[in-house]
């Protein structure tokens, strides 16, 4: 496992590619359980020979192999989503070049802090990566999307540890997994080896056992619906009746014969601003008073403000079966660039800039609905699924099922869809409460408060998901506490810092 200062780029290479492969549709997540190992290895060989000022490289040239893969299908957007079509391939190869400056800094920072301390390398990078993990996912440019845990999503016993600590603490163990091969390798004695076994073993089994507690979902059913409507027809020209007829036929084809609780469409679903249409609002509440069963969905929507100018917003609302409007929800953390060109408030100016984008208003807060059971539940729009701390105050607020509307038909049948709805495991699991996620084009699917995909409908077809609402479970440590592996790592990382300089840190 030894490194070579010629060596060093490539086996960071290696690593962001391993782990951004585990980020692909059919990739097993075990792979981001050795993925950075030859990276780990690199970086203790030029902290062992002096070589500081390569560190950042380093971790740059890893992250940026890494999100080069990861991110690709940006380069696979629908050309209608942008003014300039080739500009997806610019902010492609640019977003992923500037993701990797986090690499670089987790590199440097565990360099530094392997020098000051006399600590393996291997080991000071976990907190450091933590640390510049939880400021890449901050701020209007936050991008939380590929911390390393999401990997595990489809392994339930691991997935599981996010109830104690949220997404980062899987994504600790999975630093700590890779760090422990390096150091059980170049040890090679017995006690190392059975130390990662217990590393390994631990979670596994405790997420085992508290899977026990499972049982099958029993509540009143759920229709979740699939319109599967094209960006050219949805963005193109006035196709508004047609689609919603789409949606209103696929309902009522359930509503009739299912009788669900509720029916949901998803984000934007016909494009249009359907409460300020009479004829749509209408055909809807009509829709809600056949089935019997309120019918929520995401939509474009805008209010006036004190001065009389339209504010609007992504956002997201029902009618109910006596024809009546539930509150409006609208998002709160919008898509930079995509829905709102970000820092405006400091530069007026950027928001004069055309790039296709949409000039959405952000919500204040969260918004309760009744849902189907008489409990709480509150709607997260497409891209809010992949912030926890969005979906730990709407269940603090006191919802007790995440509605999840999304519209991905942007990137096609690709590693986009499977990402994104990777994430949704999480939320459930963090709050120990069910997501439903209902998708344009898919992944449509019911989600259970540990995590399991208790239904699901194939992608790209106009079809309805009617499943049984899975039961909310009991408080987490995550929805009382937050992200406390997050705070933990930065305070490890000023105590490491602050200590008097030790010796320099070598290989075992």
């Amino acid at each position: 496992m030894a490194a070579t200062g010629r060596r060093d780029p490539a086996l960071a290479a290696a690593s962001g590619l391993m782990l951004g492969a585990a980020f692909l549709p059919r990739v097993p997540g075990l792979l981001a359980w050795l993925a950075l190992v030859p990276f780990l290895a690199a970086l203790e060989s030029r902290v062992a020979n002096g070589r500081a000022r390569g560190d950042f490289v380093l971790g740059w040239v890893g992250g940026a192999a890494f999100f080069l893969l990861s991110t690709h299908w940006l380069a696979l957007m629908d050309d209608s989503a942008m003014t300039i079509g080739w500009l997806k391939y610019l902010g492609w190869v640019l977003g992923a070049l500037y993701l990797a400056i986090f690499w670089g800094l987790a590199a440097a920072l565990a360099g530094v802090c392997a020098r000051r301390t006399g600590i393996a390398a291997r080991w000071t990078f976990v907190p450091a990566m933590l640390v510049l993990e939880e400021l890449r996912g901050s701020g209007d440019l936050g991008f939380p999307w590929f911390q390393p845990g999401y990997t595990q999503h489809e392994v339930l016993p691991v997935l599981q540890l996010a109830s104690l600590g949220g997404v980062t603490l899987v994504t600790t163990w999975v630093l700590l997994v890779n760090a422990g091969i390096l150091h059980a390798w170049r040890a090679r004695t017995a006690r190392t080896w059975a130390m990662l076994a217990l590393l390994v073993g631990l979670p596994i089994g405790w997420g085992a056992w508290v899977l026990q507690g499972r049982t099958e979902p029993a509540g009143p059913r759920i229709a979740l619906v699939q319109g599967n409507i094209p960006g050219a027809l949805k963005w193109t020209g006035n196709h508004t009746e047609q689609i919603l007829r789409a949606f209103v036929t696929l309902s009522d084809s359930v509503g009739r014969a299912d009788r669900p609780a509720l029916v949901v469409w998803p984000e934007t679903a016909t494009g249009s601003y359907v409460r300020r249409n009479p004829y749509e609002s209408i055909a809807v509440a009509q829709l809600a008073a056949r089935i019997q069963a309120p019918v929520y969905m995401g939509m474009a929507h805008y209010t006036f403000d004190e001065q009389g100018k339209p504010v609007v917003w992504n956002a997201g609302g029902g009618w109910r079966p006596d024809g009546s409007l539930t509150p409006t929800y609208a998002k709160r953390h919008l898509v930079p660039f995509g829905e709102r060109v970000p820092f405006q408030r400091w530069l007026p100016a950027l928001g004069k800039l055309d790039l296709g984008q949409a000039e959405w208003q952000p919500g204040t807060g969260p918004v309760l609905f009744e849902g189907p059971t008489g409990q709480p539940m509150s709607m997260l729009i497409c891209f809010e699924s992949i912030f926890p701390d969005l979906a730990r105050a709407d269940v603090r607020a006191g919802s007790r099922l995440l509605l999840n509307i999304t519209n991905d038909e942007w990137f096609g049948n690709g590693a986009a869809l499977v990402q994104h709805a990777a994430m949704a495991p999480f939320r459930a699991v963090e709050n120990r409460v069910p997501v439903a996620r209902c998708a344009n084009t898919g992944l449509t699917e019911m989600i259970d408060a540990y995590g399991v995909v208790t239904a699901r409908v194939p992608v790209f077809t106009p079809c309805v998901l009617v499943a049984p609402l899975p039961a909310a479970g009991e408080d987490s440590p995550w929805r009382r506490f937050g992200d406390w592996p997050g705070v933990l790592a930065a305070g490890l990382v000023v105590v490491m810092l602050v200590r008097p300089r030790g010796v320099r840190s070598r290989p075992a």
